[in-house]
């Protein structure tokens, strides 16, 4: 059974830090990660048992160009009969959500052994990967005239977020999903153009997360137009993505308002 650890539970890891430098040139970094790992793997045999450790280290990998990784044991026991204690191998991944995660060989046996603990040290130098969502909303002049031409002419008039967006199965009749939105990261606007027939707002979401799937909102309060007023994507479901390291920005996620006017 491997073992999966998270260092921000302080069952799983203690001691964690995070040692950051900024060496000044192209967003290049050099972090020094240390701490240990528990994972009170305990056997009563006398055969040698392997197992992978997994310890999630919560720290943003960006593009790693150099590594090292040293782990020794720091906590042990044995009750006086032949015993292995080992950590065969370690190295560094990169997980889904672009966070780095520190994996070890373990190798136990012993009529008991416990391995509890096994400390770690990390250093790296890493690029800094900048994630951001960028995009536009348009609506009609006549329905509200920004101000001036520039982020305070909207000030208050719209809401920009991006969600995490999880599903869940509807039970019947319905059947079908039900979608749920967490807010996570909220955007700004970054520009505003004026014209006669139509305006358009310029919005940034700066550094939403990655390895989840993400869903941008849009909402408002100041454009009166005719009858019930909805802001959704140019393209259908192009509000939804998921970042990654080899991917970490997108563009082009514009929105439209529009209205509806019911029958009279």
């Amino acid at each position: 059974m491997p073992f999966n650890l998270d260092a921000l539970d302080p069952s799983h890891v203690a001691g964690h830090t995070v040692l950051k430098a900024d060496l000044g040139v192209g967003g290049r970094h050099l972090l020094v990660i240390s701490g240990f790992a528990l994972p009170a793997w305990k056997i009563d045999d006398d055969s040698t048992h392997r197992e992978v450790c997994r310890v999630r280290l919560r720290v943003p990998a960006g593009t790693v160009e150099q590594s090292t990784v040293h782990v020794g044991l720091a906590s042990i026991a044995n009750d006086d009969t032949e015993y292995v204690f080992a950590t065969d191998e370690a190295r560094l991944d990169v997980d889904d959500a672009g966070e780095l995660v520190l994996v070890t060989h373990l190798a136990l046996m012993g009529e008991p052994s416990i391995l509890n603990r096994f400390s770690y040290q990390v250093v790296l130098t890493t690029r800094v990967v900048v994630t951001e969502i960028t995009g536009t909303i348009s609506w009609p002049t006549a329905w509200f005239r920004p101000t001036s031409a520039g982020p305070a002419g909207v000030s208050g008039v719209f809401g920009v977020m991006a969600n995490e967006r999880t599903t869940t199965q509807a039970g019947p009749p319905l059947g079908g999903e039900i979608e749920h939105l967490r807010p996570v990261t909220p955007g700004e606007i970054v520009s505003v153009t004026i014209a006669e027939d139509t305006c358009r707002a310029t919005y940034r979401i700066s550094e939403p997360p990655k390895g989840m799937q993400l869903k941008v909102t849009v909402k408002q309060n100041g454009l009166n137009g005719p009858g019930e007023i909805s802001i959704a994507p140019v393209v259908p479901d192009g509000d939804r993505m998921t970042l990654s390291v080899a991917q970490p920005s997108r563009t082009g996620v514009d929105f439209i308002a529009s209205s509806f006017v019911g029958p009279g």
